[in-house]
């Protein structure tokens, strides 16, 4: 674009609508060797194109295909791709949202083109356009590829950041301080913000809701994150001097920050797998992770494999409330173990009957009676199996 090596520009190019996108909410059917997307520009010499293309890991990766071409059934003068409109609010920022900010501050009178599903009856979801607005793009500024159309002429920004791939650059952090810095500067008031999932059934921390109470109880400040816009989010983390995560999609909101003056720990549900690390580290103070020390849960698919995205993580209560208290929140005070086991088993039970309802494998049930009897956990197994079978029988 006018010489500005941070996009690639291709003339006279065919885009596709999306044709497959994994960990898109299942609006997509997974395809053997397929990679993480399909569709977009049909690049020239696509193999090559590695800048253009789709990327994940340290190294750039890709992890896109070349699109199925098809008979071009519109044309456009030009644009600036930008990616695939995605379903998945954590990988709509940390995959397919790391051209946007880039593109948002190139010429004002070209649209930012994102291929969607061909069906018009798939509206992006509502933090589509709730993460552009961040940028300050409107609808009016946004191009949705749902059939095959040839651009004249179309940028491609680089992504800033990757997928498991290493930290910003300066440059990348100095252009997201930036765009913050046209919003209004909240007021730091947040001693600790806790990022939650304790509303979601699985996929989070074993007694997170008890956990949740109790942080409110002690004077922190819970965030349930699906409660809010991306806007709320972002004054939230803002506001923030330390926050924890419960790990989650949420965790991605900070990629659309700049510099943020705040500790940051995230409480890992899946061990090892420290979310997001890369892109956390050179935004913030400081970075923790923080690994169950109990144990892990999971159910199976349908291949037989742990169901790692649905896991709960059962942390040593003695060890979590060491934790925070290192952190700056003692809540000891506030704490009963009695109430904690209690609540530690009906959540273990709840999380028993959504898999039993959504049991995948035959394996599944003594799968997970190995795990709990692992554990030591007090929890009806069968019963709450026999629930979660039956009620949606």
């Amino acid at each position: 674009m006018g010489g500005n090596t941070d996009f690639i520009d291709f003339r006279h190019i065919d885009v596709m609508p999306t044709q497959y996108l994994k960990n898109s909410a299942g609006l997509f059917r997974q395809a053997r060797n397929a990679g993480i997307f399909r569709g977009g520009p049909v690049f020239p010499g696509f193999a090559w194109q590695l800048a253009a293309r789709h990327c994940r890991g340290r190294l750039p990766v890709p992890s896109d295909r070349r699109p199925r071409p098809a008979a071009v059934r519109r044309e456009a003068a030009a644009g600036i791709w930008c990616g695939p409109v995605c379903h998945h609010y954590g990988h709509m920022i940390a995959d397919f949202g790391m051209r946007i900010a880039q593109a948002s501050r190139s010429d004002p009178g070209l649209p930012l083109v994102f291929s969607s599903a061909p069906d018009a009856a798939c509206e992006p979801p509502a933090f589509f356009w709730q993460i552009l607005a961040h940028f300050g793009v409107g609808p009016e500024r946004v191009l949705l590829v749902r059939e095959p159309t040839r651009f004249r002429l179309l940028h491609v920004p680089r992504q800033a950041e990757r997928l498991d791939g290493p930290g910003p650059g300066r440059a990348h952090l100095d252009l997201m301080d930036a765009i913050v810095a046209g919003h209004a500067a909240p007021a730091r008031d947040i001693e600790l913000l806790f990022v939650s999932r304790a509303r979601w059934p699985d996929g989070r921390l074993a007694g997170e809701p008890y956990l949740a109470n109790i942080l409110e109880r002690a004077g922190a400040t819970v965030l349930h994150p699906e409660l809010h816009d991306v806007a709320d989010q972002v004054r939230f983390m803002r506001r923030a001097k330390r926050i924890v995560f419960s790990e989650g999609s949420a965790v991605h909101t900070l990629q659309l920050l700049g510099r943020l003056d705040a500790t940051v720990a995230v409480i890992e549900r899946r061990p090892g797998n420290r979310l997001a690390e890369g892109a956390l580290r050179p935004r913030v103070r400081a970075l923790e992770y923080w690994s169950p020390s109990r144990g892990v849960l999971y159910g199976l698919t349908a291949r037989g494999w742990p169901r790692r995205d649905r896991s709960f993580g059962v942390f040593d209560e003695g060890d979590l409330l060491a934790r925070l208290e290192r952190f700056g929140l003692d809540i000891r005070g506030q704490w009963c173990s009695g109430d904690y086991a209690r609540r530690l088993s009906d959540d273990v039970a709840l999380w028993v009957a959504m898999n039993g309802y959504a049991a995948h494998h035959p394996g599944t049930l003594p799968f997970i009676r190995r795990q709990i009897g692992r554990l030591g956990l007090a929890v009806d197994i069968e019963g709450a199996w026999r629930i979660g079978t039956a009620r949606f029988q």
